[in-house]
């Protein structure tokens, strides 16, 4: 609003003015507030209305900057009646608007309803605010006059002209503030009589680039000033675009306002600095530990001298948009330190993506400055299920020494998950193992120790649990009664056409001394993804393996042998089925039977698109499962068996072996048909005429799981025969880990002997009585 220097004139009272319309029940009616009807004519209101500034303190002037405090007292009999609570009180104003909008409050129990009222800016002149209220004897009302923007001191600036200019702030330069660059802000307080003000007054200045600290003032806000005039300083930092200011006389409603205009600074190199986290999963799959669906991006900015650069607006993009991708905010104001941010959102497809900053270059040639940041994956962030693993630990082997005799003997085993770009799931992805002895850590976390048990940091995707050896060891229904042992009845050995001993084939369903480790998660079928866009297209829906629940597979045949036909039929008491009746499932759905899940056989995971979910594919997910087997051995019961290179039986008491024989083959194993651990060494040596020509050296066990006997072949002997019935030994020892040596002796004898030619025999071509030709 702009103005001239006239005087102001016809200051209102700060003292309300009322104005009453009384009609009383049983006759009579009175003004002013000092009628006090019998009781029986009923109640008379006295309505008081008050405006109040910002500070609380009443006033007669209602501020253009921001809604105006009304209180309207209702009292009974006069101004210095008691109060009266509940009273439905209206509002009216010829300038203005009233809040609440139905113009109604009702009173508090001190008799008061509140409204304001709020005027627009560029309004000027005089309003009348009108109160209302009913009793019993009848309609009371309450008048008060105001005036609009001034309270007695007014805020603007002078122009050019000499015209005051009201609720504006003058900014020079008037144009695009360059980034870093410095404007003026001019201001002048009036008193009631238009003069320039000569009493202390404090105006303080605030804006958005100021408040969060992008921009600066010079003196800082609130400042302090003696006559009437304040000249400061506006720095423009870090910030970018429009900065709206507002200018306010503390102690007044008086207010003004401007805007500056800031340029973004001129960049001269982007660089990727990081993205929290680098894996994200896809839109509503993320809660929990480490599943987050968006990642921060940060770049920095420098300049020429290559120092960071705040104030530089740059302006993000995405190298693909598939699924949903997006990006918030599109454009972002370097900070002091030269870092701008932001973030990528996740959306339906899995897919790698980089994110590509750009900002005006610091020379002339209008060209952008453009770097990207690194890959970021967004994926299901579960594991498929082609992409779990369950290892033992490095150099201990999956038969474990003593484990059938001792208890307390330990193995690590460690998992290993991937996602379906086969990157390692986040850290805290669950892993839940089962065994069906000894005993199992029951869980772990990816990238997690796991607690006290097993310190260290596990790679990514990886954690480990222990195995302890301990009861049981045998089946719990069965016991020992149907192991498979290589001296049973009905031992079977194809390889070898022997009745017992050990032999390198498997000898059957129960096996003993043999446990199963099952761990399971939760994730993902795994599929054949053709076109590469990360999701399960209908033209690929016979691409997959189709997965049951998971279940731990104790005989190793590959079947959940207890919802077989056969082992629910006439089949129950076959070897195959006694060795399995005590595997169990996880019953993912939690409907108390085995679920094959191939009715229909449908992919399951988060591949499958939202417009495929239950038409040719599942968004529910399944266990994925990985299994191993630990082999328990008996350090005290190892048995031999020695074949001829024609694969006869050596036997060690009516049996032998050959000078020059070979190359013969020996066979160990533990009664159970189990391979030795790994570290268990094997030596020859031989009595004399017999020789070991191969091999010479000690024969050390490598990490071996079976089942079936450990098989050490090319075992070659020598020897020489000076005597037609010289013998001799060949003694082979083995001695497992922390056990006691253990020999089998076989006696070493000469091929049939043949006597040296006799010289003087004329049948013999090397003698001396023949002629020659």
């Amino acid at each position: 609003m702009i103005t001239g220097f006239a005087s102001l004139t016809g200051r209102l009272l700060l003292a309300l003015t009322f104005v009453f319309t009384v009609t009383a029940c049983g006759g009579g009616g009175g003004g002013g507030g000092s009628f006090v009807p019998d009781q029986n004519e009923g109640e008379v209101f006295f309505l008081d209305v008050t405006l109040l500034d910002e500070n609380g303190n009443p006033t007669d002037a209602i501020a253009t900057s921001a809604p105006t405090n009304v209180q309207v007292r209702v009292t009974r009999n006069g101004p210095n009646g008691r109060a009266v609570a509940n009273v439905v009180v209206t509002l009216q104003t010829d300038l203005g608007t009233i809040t609440p909008a139905s113009g109604s409050s009702l009173t508090d129990a001190n008799g008061i309803a509140d409204f304001s009222i709020e005027v627009d800016p560029s309004t000027g002149g005089a309003g009348t605010l009108l109160a209302g209220a009913d009793s019993e004897t009848g309609s009371f009302t309450g008048e008060f006059n105001f005036q609009v923007g001034v309270s007695g001191r007014r805020l603007g600036y002078i122009d050019e002209g000499g015209t005051f200019i009201e609720n504006e702030i003058d900014i020079e330069p008037d144009a695009l503030l360059a980034s870093q660059a410095i404007a003026q802000l001019s201001l002048v307080v009036l008193d009631e009589n238009n003069e320039f003000d000569s009493e202390p007054q404090t105006i303080s200045i605030d804006s958005g680039c100021l408040s969060s600290g992008q921009s600066t003032l010079e003196p800082p806000s609130p400042i302090l000033i003696g006559d009437g005039r304040l000249v400061a300083s506006y720095i423009a930092g870090g910030c970018v675009g429009n900065d709206q200011i507002t200018a306010s006389l503390v102690g007044s409603p008086a207010q003004a306002f401007g805007t500056v205009s800031i340029a973004s600074a001129a960049a001269n190199s982007l660089s990727f600095v990081s993205a929290v986290p680098t894996t994200i999963v896809l839109r509503g799959t993320g809660g929990g530990a480490d599943r987050f669906e968006s990642s921060t991006v940060t770049f920095m900015v420098v300049d020429r001298n290559n120092s960071p650069l705040s104030g530089a607006q740059v302006s993000f993009d995405l190298t693909t948009n598939v699924g949903g991708l997006s990006l918030s905010p599109t454009t972002a104001i370097s900070d002091s330190a030269g870092m701008v941010s932001t973030s990528v959102v996740s959306g339906d497809i899995p897919t790698v993506v980089r994110v590509i900053a750009s900002s005006a270059s610091g020379d002339t040639s209008g060209q952008e400055v453009s770097t990207v940041s690194d890959i970021l994956t967004v994926s299901t962030g579960l594991p498929d299920q082609n992409s779990i693993s369950l290892g033992v630990e490095d150099g201990a082997g999956f038969i474990v020494e003593d484990g059938f005799t001792v208890n307390g003997v330990q193995r690590t085993l460690t998992v290993s998950m991937a996602d379906t770009f086969n990157n390692p799931v986040p850290d805290g992805t669950a892993a839940v193992f089962t065994t069906e002895y000894g005993s199992i850590d029951p869980s772990c976390q990816t990238g997690l120790a796991n607690g006290e048990r097993l310190t260290g940091t596990p790679a990514p995707g990886e954690c480990s649990v222990l195995w302890t050896s301990g009861a049981p060891r045998v089946p719990t229904l069965t016991g020992t009664a149907f192991l498979q042992t290589i001296f049973s009845a009905d031992y079977n050995c194809p390889s070898l056409n022997v009745g017992s001993g050990p032999c390198p084939d498997d000898l059957g369903f129960t096996r003993g001394g043999r446990l199963t480790i099952l761990v399971t998660g939760v994730g993902n079928e795994s599929f054949v993804d053709r076109n590469g866009n990360g999701i399960m297209d209908e033209n690929e829906q016979f691409l997959f393996e189709n997965l049951s629940e998971a279940w731990r597979d104790d005989n190793e045949d590959g079947l959940y042998n207890p919802a077989t036909a056969e082992c629910q039929g006439a089949g129950f008491d076959s070897p195959q089925c006694i060795a399995g009746q005590e595997e169990i499932f996880t019953d993912f759905n939690d409907n108390g039977r085995f679920d094959l899940n191939d009715d229909p056989p449908i992919f399951n995971g988060l591949q499958c698109p939202p417009e495929g979910d239950g038409i040719w594919c599942s968004r529910q997910l399944i266990n994925v499962r990985s299994s191993t087997v630990l082999t328990l051995s008996n350090p005290s019961e190892w048995y031999f068996s020695v074949f001829s290179a024609s694969g006869s039986f050596v036997d060690p008491i009516t049996g032998s072996v050959q000078f020059n024989g070979g190359p013969y083959t020996i066979y160990i194993s533990d009664i159970f048909n189990n391979p030795p651990p790994a570290g268990s060494t094997i030596s020859l040596s031989a009595v004399a005429p017999c020789e070991i020509v191969s091999p010479t050296e000690t024969i050390e066990v490598g990490i071996l799981g079976g089942p079936g006997a450990l098989r050490v072949p090319n075992i070659n002997t020598g020897g020489t025969a000076l005597e037609p019935n010289a013998t001799g030994l060949l003694e082979v020892t083995f001695t497992a880990p922390d056990g006691n040596p253990v020999t089998e002796v076989y006696t070493c004898v000469p091929s049939p002997f043949i006597p040296p030619p006799d010289p003087n025999d004329p049948g013999n071509s090397l003698g001396t009585g023949g002629t020659g030709p």
